[in-house]
């Protein structure tokens, strides 16, 4: 995928998170930065791999704050969601989503002006 075909969708959700100081998680890159650089890196690693890495806190901020919800009203088949660019980001993209967003939780919310990988 290209890096500008949802730059602003990242953009967005990369500012709610700044916005938000990722809902108050505590990094985990201790723990786990290790394994994220190497899954994130790698073209065998699918999303999966990834979402099994969120704690059950990120996880549930994360179906919280992702600006996506599905509109009330929508018929089976053809759900709509609020800001469905959002939504086709995640699921057209979800890997470098997921990854974006755990680098970003393991900076400590941006407290670096790149993301940090492990050596």
């Amino acid at each position: 995928m290209d890096n500008a075909t949802f730059e602003a969708e990242f953009e967005c959700w990369f500012a709610s998170m700044c916005t938000t100081k990722c809902g108050g998680l505590a990094s985990q890159a201790d723990a786990r930065k290790a394994t994220l650089t190497e899954m994130c890196q790698s073209v065998e690693a699918d999303w999966l791999k990834i979402w099994k890495l969120f704690s059950p806190d990120e996880v549930k901020w994360f179906k919280n704050s992702y600006p996506s919800d599905e509109v009330e009203g929508s018929e089976e088949g053809s759900e709509v969601h609020y800001k469905q660019a959002m939504e086709t980001a995640k699921e057209v993209n979800k890997k470098e989503l997921l990854c974006m967003t755990l680098f970003t939780i393991d900076d400590e919310c941006v407290k670096w002006p790149y993301i940090r990988l492990t050596k």
